[in-house]
């Protein structure tokens, strides 16, 4: 009997945390689709609520004048966040995309894996800053 008791105090003690995780989830994938959303609508309200971006960096494998594979940086994500948000020709919000995983650690760091279809995969580190979470790193891949 006393071990129901200590596994059903157990269960109700874990509650609050299985909500805040359900909760983070939600704010996370709302993060990681303003990003997506806010680059294919150039919608800059999007894309700066999406990222931290006076702190946050992008690192990507991309194709040299050669054709051949190249590791680009990008420091300053207010810049690039600028340059998405003025596309004149934006691809539009009916691209496909999705999450391919989500992974939080210590309800305060996530990596999320990220597809969007012909174009690029992303690896995604998210922080939660001030109770938002804000992409800080920006990885990806060509597809």
């Amino acid at each position: 009997m006393k071990f129901v008791k200590a596994l059903i105090l157990a269960c109700i003690v874990s509650l609050p945390t299985l909500a805040d995780t359900a909760e983070d989830k939600v704010a996370i994938k709302a993060a990681v689709f303003d990003y997506f959303h806010g680059q294919g609508e150039a919608s800059h309200d999007r894309l700066f609520r999406a990222f931290d971006a006076d702190n946050a960096t992008m690192v990507g494998v991309t194709k040299a004048d050669d054709g051949k594979d190249a590791v680009r940086s990008w420091k300053d994500m207010n810049e690039v966040l600028r340059s998405w948000s003025a596309n004149a020709s934006p691809a539009g919000g009916n691209r496909d995309g999705a999450i391919i995983s989500t992974n939080i650690v210590d309800d305060r760091l996530a990596v999320v894996l990220f597809r969007s279809t012909d174009r690029f995969y992303d690896a995604l580190t998210l922080g939660k800053v001030n109770g938002q979470w804000k992409i800080i790193a920006k990885a990806f891949v060509l597809q």
